[in-house]
């Protein structure tokens, strides 16, 4: 039963959190909607911050167990098959992305670790780039910097889309329009080798 709660009053306060934001929501209103008292919860979550803390690492796992099977194999076809089940994980803890800049403020462990996990994005990003440039299926590098330059582009599309699609008031996550953005600036640096290579992924969702 205890496990049980815990999991109602984490998955609630997510909830809640993606609805209106860290700030605007308490723990006694996080234990009404779940139907506990404010001491019940306590007992599972001794403050806000344990809570998105909770939160943090729930998604962290989920990240990892979704990266562990692809790092070690640097591919744009295997960045293809993540971004979908990646976005997803956004999705589903979309506060933490709304409210980054605050979180960094609020809470310097989990921004130490958010952090890097941004930095190893960028360089397995960057890994894929360097391994396609090896393979011939990418261009030499044309400007010094330019493929760190696309790495890092490639990260902010990845994890800043929600925040762009909410100022802009788009409340649907259109995956495909993810994928089509990261492509639009893959190609134009692939040699016609990594043009014929590119038709098995582009298979996979419709192209514009």
């Amino acid at each position: 039963m205890s496990n049980s709660t815990k999991d109602r009053i984490l998955n609630t306060a997510i909830r809640l959190f993606n609805e209106r934001g860290m700030a605007a929501v308490s723990l006694r209103e996080i234990a009404a909607e779940v139907g506990i008292s404010p001491g019940n919860l306590a007992y599972h979550f001794k403050n806000q911050d344990a809570l998105i803390e909770e939160a943090f690492h729930r998604m962290q796992a989920e990240r990892d167990a979704i990266l562990s099977g692809v790092q070690q194999i640097p591919s744009f076809e295997n960045i293809n098959e993540q971004i979908p089940p990646l976005l997803d994980i956004a999705q589903r803890y979309r506060f933490l992305h709304l409210d980054t800049v605050h979180l960094f403020r609020t809470y310097p462990e989990i921004a130490e670790l958010q952090r890097s996990y941004f930095e190893n994005s960028i360089a397995y990003v960057r890994a894929v780039i360097d391994h396609s440039v090896g393979a011939g299926t990418f261009r030499p590098e044309p400007r010094a910097g330019q493929y760190q330059r696309l790495a890092h582009t490639v990260w902010m599309l990845m994890t800043f889309w929600l925040e762009q699609q909410a100022v802009r008031g788009r409340k649907q996550l259109d995956v495909e329009s993810v994928r089509q953005t990261i492509w639009d600036l893959v190609l134009p640096n692939l040699t016609e080798k990594g043009k014929k290579q590119i038709k098995g992924v582009y298979a996979r969702f419709p192209v514009h």
